[in-house]
């Protein structure tokens, strides 16, 4: 092992005798510099233009998005309106809704318990599954 390592210290040291690298000064970092500035000064004078497909995609884009917004925007509106009281705003569907069926407060303690078991244990296989041990258990399933 160690005749390996000696090798591998000679081979070293006769490539970097066999390696000069030039000493780079004052020019070489100005012409890098003045390269820099001519690729940024080429590429914003060259912007490009949105072919007709995609500004038509993008005009679609930017309708959808404001209808979006004024959809969420009206919905909040209307519920802080009927939260608030200040405003008598209702609307009227015709439809009766059905109601959700009663659940005990034991129902859903229970559920709730089991519910926090399940999250707590997956959290605990996706945290554990990103750690050294569990790359090499899941290493071992493929």
């Amino acid at each position: 092992m160690n005749r390996n390592q000696d090798i591998e210290a000679n081979l070293e040291r006769s490539l970097g005798k066999q390696i000069a690298a030039p000493q780079l000064g004052r020019d070489f970092n100005e012409a890098v510099w003045a390269r820099i500035a001519k690729e940024d000064a080429l590429a914003g004078a060259g912007q490009t233009t949105l072919s007709p497909r995609a500004l038509t995609a993008s005009r679609w884009l930017a309708a959808s998005n404001a209808i979006g917004v004024t959809v969420a925007l009206a919905i909040a509106g209307y519920f802080a309106a009927r939260e608030l009281g200040s405003a008598g705003v209702s609307i009227d569907m015709g439809v009766s809704l059905p109601t959700l069926p009663e659940i005990s407060a034991t129902t859903m303690l229970g559920w709730m318990t089991q519910l926090g078991y399940v999250l707590g244990a997956g959290a605990l296989v996706f945290g554990l599954g990103r750690t050294s041990i569990g790359r090499r258990i899941r290493a071992g399933f493929d």
